[in-house]
């Protein structure tokens, strides 16, 4: 394999994975948001339902919608943090696989480096090889020259 190839690929790898980070944080901050929306509708129907409206039947119907209507953004509101949970859920995946797809070239390149390292150190040693044998037959070629 060469060497370029697995490094452009690792880069490539890496852009994924930050990508997949990034994501993720936009994820998470759009989840708090959405919880927080919850909490705000929460204490705004609440309120809504504590206030007495008993007491004329325009400020009745008045309160009586404003209710209902507070009630429906709350449902959406907590359908809407429901959604982003799981979009959160699904981006930490894509990050835990982009990771995975990461480290699998990083070992595929410490492996090329390895075998690069050991094909190297052989060639060293064929040469070492070589030089030790010529001073052996030198040695040899001027004992029996004696």
């Amino acid at each position: 394999m060469s060497r370029a190839w697995l490094n452009s690929l690792l880069r490539a790898r890496q852009a994924r994975e930050d990508l997949a980070a990034q994501q993720l944080a936009a994820a998470e901050r759009a989840s708090r948001r959405a919880v927080s929306r919850v909490r705000y509708d929460r204490d705004r129907l609440e309120s809504l339902r504590v206030a007495d409206a008993t007491y004329a039947a325009p400020v009745f119907v008045a309160a009586a919608a404003a209710l209902q209507a507070a009630a429906a953004t709350h449902a959406a509101a907590i359908e809407t943090a429901f959604q982003m949970s799981a979009e959160e859920q699904d981006r930490r995946s894509a990050l835990a696989a982009a990771a995975g797809a990461r480290r699998t070239v990083e070992e595929l390149r410490e492996r090329d480096l390895a075998d690069a390292r050991n094909h190297a150190q052989r060639i060293a040693q064929l040469e070492m090889d070589e030089i030790a044998g010529r001073v052996v037959a030198r040695a040899g070629q001027q004992e029996s020259a004696r």
